[in-house]
């Protein structure tokens, strides 16, 4: 792995490109007092790696690996706020839909975000008519590029509509699984509740972040099957998701939620803390980020 910056010359005919053969993973880069730092990195690379396995995909990597390109990368990004993706993929412009043919390789892609000062917007949905995968026909726990044709899919329909965003549901079940890109949850009564793995549910990482929070804050939470008429009976709802963190929903369809949100509020601030390091001390939770010295500010990306 020679770590170094290249061009992005990746082949129109690679068969990442051409099939959406490729794992991925979304790690978000914070600033704090003590300097950037990621959040969550070995979970993260962790479903990278099971990512990868579910698929079949073959690769050299473990978790060191990624771990010291990952922070290579974002350290040569000269970046304090930024989402970085890195990206299991094949280079290789062959056909064929054996995953075993081809020599994957790792790349990581990093964008500029400006400071995590503000709240995100509440935001609008609407109950998708497309439906997540099912899991008769792909292993919903993997993150995988190719699958999120479904959630752009989704996702236009949704705009097209004028919504924000969507909810999906279960292909087979008929409930509550996620949104476009991020995961649910939904607060009736003061307790705290989000889809089971059951369903089609990615098992995000700020979904296990956010849970873990409620404990420590006495919310009591489950992760149960919801049936999509619980959204309506729910006091809050709202969305979590690496890029964006807690998004409050402040409508479903026809259907609009009162403005106050204290458990919504009460988690934001906790993740919030969690994030910059001012919350309860998890030293695995953040990683520090060194900045490069000269000789190896070139370091970032394909490898």
């Amino acid at each position: 792995m020679d770590g170094l910056w290249q061009e992005r010359d990746l082949p129109f005919g690679s068969n990442s490109v051409q099939h959406g053969t490729a794992v991925f993973e979304g790690i978000r880069m914070y600033t704090t007092p003590a300097g950037p730092v990621l959040f969550r990195l070995d979970a993260h690379l962790e479903r990278l790696l099971d990512s990868a396995a579910l698929l079949g995909i073959p690769h050299a990597y473990d978790l060191a690996a990624l771990r010291r390109h990952v922070r290579d990368a974002a350290a040569g990004s000269g970046l304090d706020n930024a989402y970085v993706r890195p990206v299991l993929y094949t280079r290789e412009p062959r056909l064929g839909v054996n995953l075993r043919d081809f020599h994957f390789t790792l790349g990581t892609e990093i964008w500029a975000l400006p400071p995590d000062d503000t709240p995100s917007r509440p935001v609008r949905v609407t109950v998708s008519p497309w439906r997540r995968p099912s899991q008769l026909t792909f292993p919903v726990r993997a993150k995988a590029t190719g699958t999120y044709v479904v959630s752009a899919l989704a996702r236009t329909r949704a705009a097209a509509d004028g919504f924000d965003d969507a909810i999906q549901l279960d292909p087979n079940s008929g409930r509550v699984a996620e949104s476009t890109i991020a995961n649910v949850f939904l607060v009736r009564d003061g307790r705290l509740v989000t889809p089971w793995l059951e369903d089609s549910v990615l098992a995000g990482i700020t979904r296990d972040t956010v849970l873990t929070l409620a404990g420590d804050l006495g919310i009591e939470t489950a992760e149960a099957p919801v049936q999509p008429g619980e959204l309506l009976a729910a006091d809050e709802v709202f969305l979590t998701g690496t890029a964006s963190g807690l998004v409050s929903v402040a409508g479903l369809d026809t259907h609009t939620y009162a403005a106050g949100r204290p458990v919504t509020d009460a988690l934001s601030r906790a993740y919030r803390e969690a994030v910059l390091g001012d919350g309860p001390h998890r030293p695995s939770w953040l990683t520090p980020v060194s900045r490069p010295t000269p000789s190896t500010s070139r370091l970032r990306g394909v490898s």
